[in-house]
């Protein structure tokens, strides 16, 4: 008995540093990134080909036919093509 206890503990234990990790993760995301967005609350996503974070076409910077998450990702992108 006491070890279901322990195994139960530990789980608990286990998801919550795993809900505050994710928390923390998504309070840390540079501005412009989209976390745990779907097609349906952010409308038509596109990928960022610096990084691969998907952000909301009509909210993405862009340079040309690319789209970007932020200033940095785009600034990145045109420094590789000169």
């Amino acid at each position: 008995m006491r070890f279901l206890l322990r195994v139960i503990g530990l789980f608990v234990a286990l998801y919550a540093g795993l809900s505050m990790v994710r928390r923390l993760l998504a309070a840390l995301a540079p501005a412009g990134h989209v976390t745990g967005a779907t097609a349906d609350s952010a409308g038509h996503l596109v990928k960022d080909p610096v990084c691969g974070t998907y952000v909301p076409e009509a909210t993405a910077l862009h340079a040309g036919d690319q789209f970007f998450c932020s200033e940095d990702c785009r600034h990145k992108w045109v420094a590789t093509r000169l």
